[in-house]
């Protein structure tokens, strides 16, 4: 009988210092936050985007480039893209599904 009694106190002390010890909640970790577990996932989606912009850049540069020697010699920004190609200069075509957005008032082309 006084083994019984012994079994069923140390379970339930056991129970309870399991239910106490189950309670410790982690604090919510935040969506954009970097953990070792996610590095990786986060350090290929930084390097990914730069290596998309600087792909976006190797065409918008030349653009910039013939726009300001367009404006170095004729003192004007030119009306559009295509006033820019009729004057003899040679512009990329811009990635399948994008187009070059220029804004002739500040003479900045970007990719949209």
């Amino acid at each position: 009988m006084r083994m019984r009694v012994m079994a069923a106190v140390a379970l339930v002390a056991g129970l309870a210092l399991g239910v106490s010890c189950s309670r410790t909640e982690k604090p919510a970790q935040k969506q954009d936050e970097l953990t070792p577990l996610n590095a990786a996932e986060k350090y290929g989606g930084v390097m990914g985007g730069a290596l998309r912009r600087a792909k976006e850049m190797d065409l918008i540069m030349p653009i910039q480039h013939s726009i300001r020697s367009f404006r170095s010699t004729e003192g004007r920004n030119p009306s559009s893209l295509q006033e820019l190609e009729d004057s003899g200069y040679e512009l990329p075509k811009p990635p399948e599904g994008k187009k070059f957005v220029y804004d002739a008032q500040s003479g900045t082309v970007r990719l949209e």
